[in-house]
This record gives structure tokens, C-alpha cells and sequence, in this order.
């Protein structure tokens, strides 16, 4: 836990303004490492407190200048996590933490809010919250996972989320796990979080890690800046505009909100 997070903010409408943090695209991220966030979103948890979690990579954040809903959506959280590198090394060197990788967030949270946190996992294809399920009960034996849920193949209607909202109520859940992808399940958190005084938090690719429908970027690539290259050579159809348009808009948007 960073010394700058105080339990005090539990009340406040952005909890993310204990921690330390950087500009990058006109969004602020907080510079906390996954354990940090981990114990942020345990405690918001623990006294039903909701709060709105973003993990923001070089796509999700080079889509601020051009997506209305986007943006919104990354201002109005709680708490922005530096999700990859590139974000990382926006800092400008001044801070110390991160990045923060989807899969080890989940890992950490559930470690961290072992006896605590109560999770409902909402994403991916037909099987695949149940593999993250089954990923996670081998890997932190004792972790409490409520509820299973596959998500609609499209942009879920108000009444899908306000149904969903009424099943992790039922389960007793207080963290929401989406793995939508971006910008989908980013649009989701906060369309969400009115509805539901818990964490929520979306983590994509995450669900597929845990599950091991897709396979994980080599160990010595993370933190590397390279990742992303992995990815692409595995799924070339599904993510080459992200990565090949993606990063050079993030890029031009980090440049064009530093020199304002």
C-alpha cells in the first residue's frame, strides 16, 4: 500500500485522489502498482463502496480525442490504472509504479481479499468465465467467486445491465469482473456504476489468460513495451488496428495534451 492512500476517501466521489497520480491525454492515471490497487478496490469492497476502475492502455486512451463517450467515461472514474507500459513511461519518470496488468490485478485482488471480496465475473465467450473461474480457484484456493455470467455478442441494451445489476445483487457479489474489451466494456463500467454501490472493474483479455483459451505474453516481455507484439502475432485479424493505428494515435494525442 502507497502512504499517500487514506482510508478516509472511502466517502468521497473520487477515491483515486489519495493516490498519487500523472496526466496522460488529459486523463489521470494513478500511479499505484497492482497490490496498491488491489487493496484500493478490497476495502471499497469491504463497505460497499462504489467505484469505477479503469485500465488504460495506448488504445483506450488515444480514443479520448476522438470518442465523446470515452472520455467521459475515463473522467468521471475513480480510479485510471496505467494499463501497459508506453502509459507507464508517461510519468515522465517522476513516479515509480506500475504498469498494471489486467491478469495480475485479478490475481491480486483475489489474494488480497481472500475472507473479503466476493466476485461475480461477467465476460468472454460461451465457457470462458467458467475457465477463469476454475483458473482462479487453483491458483488462490479459497477465493469466493459468486457468479458465472457470458455477456451478450454486442453492445449490451440498458435493460441487459439492468438485469445484470439485479444478478450480482442476488449473488452477493461486491467486485464485477467485465471482460468486454475496449472501448466496450470501459462504456459499460460507467453506465454500470449508478446501479451498483460495488467495484467495478474491466480487465478483457484477462478472462482469457485465466482461463487459457488464449495464451500469455512470455514472462521476460512484461513491462517490456513489447507485449503488444506478442498479441498481435497471435491474433493478427483481431487486434492489428489497435496496435498499428492504436499506438501511433496515442502517441500524437500523449504529445499533442503535454504540449498544451
Amino acid at each position: 500500500m502507497t502512504d499517500t492512500f487514506e482510508p478516509s476517501l472511502l466517502g468521497d466521489e473520487h477515491i483515486a485522489a489519495g493516490a498519487p497520480g500523472y496526466d496522460v491525454c488529459g486523463v489521470q492515471i494513478a500511479d499505484l502498482d497492482a497490490v496498491a490497487a488491489a487493496e484500493m478496490i478490497v476495502a471499497c469492497a469491504a463497505v460497499g463502496t462504489s467505484l469505477q476502475v479503469h485500465l488504460c492502455n495506448a488504445y483506450t486512451l488515444s480514443l479520448v480525442d476522438r470518442d465523446d463517450v470515452m472520455r467521459k467515461a475515463l473522467l468521471a472514474a475513480d480510479l485510471n490504472l496505467a494499463d501497459g507500459t508506453p502509459v507507464a513511461w508517461m510519468s515522465r519518470g517522476t513516479h515509480r509504479n506500475g504498469p498494471v496488468r489486467g491478469p495480475g490485478l485479478v490475481g491480486a485482488v483475489a489474494t488480497v481479499g481472500l475472507g473479503v471480496a466476493r466476485h461475480y465475473l461477467w465476460g468472454g465467450k460461451d465457457g470462458v468465465a467458467g475457465g477463469m473461474a476454475d483458473g482462479l480457484r487453483a491458483a488462490v484456493p479459497g477465493v469466493d467467486i459468486v457468479g458465472i455470467d457470458t455477456p451478450p455478442f454486442r453492445m449490451p441494451t440498458d435493460e441487459d445491465l439492468f438485469e445484470l445489476a439485479g444478478r450480482v445483487r442476488a449473488s452477493g457479489a461486491n467486485i464485477l469482473w467485465i471482460g468486454l474489451g475496449t472501448p466496450r466494456q470501459d462504456y459499460v463500467v460507467h453506465r454500470l456504476a449508478p446501479l451498483l454501490d460495488i467495484p467495478i472493474v474491466p480487465v478483457g483479455a484477462a478472462f482469457d489468460f485465466w482461463s487459457g483459451a488464449v495464451a500469455e505474453a512470455p514472462a521476460f516481455l512484461h513491462g517490456s513495451g513489447f507485449e503488444w507484439v506478442y498479441r498481435l502475432s497471435r491474433e493478427p485479424r483481431r487486434l492489428w488496428r489497435r496496435y498499428l493505428i492504436g499506438n501511433p494515435r496515442f502517441l500524437v494525442s500523449a504529445w499533442r495534451h503535454r504540449s498544451a
